[in-house]
Formats: structure tokens, C-alpha cells, sequence
């Protein structure tokens, strides 16, 4: 016996600079071939991030790249390659502190990222790890951890980035694995190299 859904999702139409897409105007995207220049997560990440789940939406190569070099390359990609590296002479903790510089933010972003995807709002669900992102920049940008006598703070980053990758995983599984690997490994290496 099949039960009727409880819910119905309904998505948007893409268009390609601002026209439908069509053979005939030669402005079709070939999603295989994006992935394949590009990479499978930085295209998932650019549909669910820039396009509402229910409205139609807008593809350019050059807001693709805006995007990526923005929030891929300059957003999470800096972000774990900046902590990696001051990290590298820090012993992986076995327990899990009290993120003390980042508590109430992580707890919003889990709060925010909750209610968007029980609303099928994956956009609204990624910015809420993006804010959370912003507030490592800033909070490393205040506390300069680099300057040594800051250990909570690179210990408080690690764990927030293991957080963030959790969250991802559904949208970037791939990007989500190599952050936990760099995290477990202190080895650094591009998540998304600048175009």
C-alpha cells in the first residue's frame, strides 16, 4: 500500500542569461560538462545557493564565477586553509570544548539551518553556514590567533570548522570529507582554487 505524500516540492525553471534555455538559441548548459570543468560540489553549491528552491533562476558562467571565487574560493577554501595552518603545530584534541568565542553563533546557525531545510529553503539553509563563516573571519581577524598565546582560539576553530563541515554535507559531500580529512590530517591543501 503506497500512502498519498504529505508534502509536494515543486522547483523553478533555469534560464540562461536571462532566456530559456533552448537548442535552437544554442544557450544550453550542459550541467556534466560544468561539473567536469569545475567540480560537482561548486555547481551544487551555485544552483542551491543562488537559485530559491520554488523560483526560476538565472545561470551565467560569469555569476558562476563570481559566486565561487566569492563564498567557495574566498569564503570556506580561505577559511580552513587560514586555521590549517595555524593549526598545524596543535595536537588533535580528543575531547570537545565548550566553543566559548563562538557559541551563540554556532547555535543560530544550527537554529536558522534547521528551520530552512524543514522549509525546503536550501539557499536560506546555506547562508546560515556562510554567516557562521564571517564569524570565524571576524573573530580570527580580532584575536589574531597567528600571534601565538591563543590556543583556545585555533582549538575553538577547528572544532567550529567541524561543525561547518557537518552542515555541508548534505549540499557539498565531497567538500565536506576533504575538511574533515584536512582537520584530522593538519595537511592543507585548495578546496576551491581561485578562477
Amino acid at each position: 500500500k503506497l500512502f498519498l505524500p504529505k508534502t509536494i516540492f515543486v522547483h523553478g525553471f533555469i534560464t540562461s542569461g536571462g532566456q530559456k534555455m533552448s537548442k535552437s538559441l544554442g544557450n544550453v548548459i550542459d550541467p556534466f560538462e560544468l561539473a567536469k570543468k569545475y567540480g560537482t560540489d561548486a555547481v551544487r553549491y551555485f544552483l542551491l545557493r543562488e537559485i530559491p528552491s520554488t523560483e526560476d533562476g538565472d545561470f551565467t558562467e560569469e555569476k558562476f564565477i563570481e559566486r565561487y571565487n566569492a563564498d567557495l574560493a574566498g569564503g570556506i577554501g580561505n577559511l580552513v586553509a587560514r586555521v590549517i595552518t595555524m593549526a598545524k603545530n596543535s595536537p588533535p584534541k580528543d575531547d570537545q570544548p565548550k566553543v566559548e568565542n563562538f557559541q551563540a553563533a554556532l547555535n543560530k546557525t544550527q537554529e536558522d539551518y534547521k528551520k530552512a531545510l524543514g522549509e525546503f529553503k536550501f539557499n536560506e539553509a546555506l547562508i546560515a553556514i556562510w554567516d557562521l563563516i564571517s564569524e570565524c573571519d571576524k573573530i580570527i581577524n580580532e584575536e589574531k590567533p597567528w600571534e601565538g598565546g591563543k590556543e583556545k582560539v585555533i582549538e575553538d576553530l577547528l572544532i567550529i570548522i567541524s561543525e561547518i563541515a557537518k552542515l555541508l554535507a548534505p549540499f557539498l559531500p565531497e567538500t565536506s570529507e576533504k575538511i574533515l580529512k584536512q582537520l584530522e590530517t593538519r595537511k592543507s591543501e585548495p578546496l576551491f582554487p581561485r578562477l
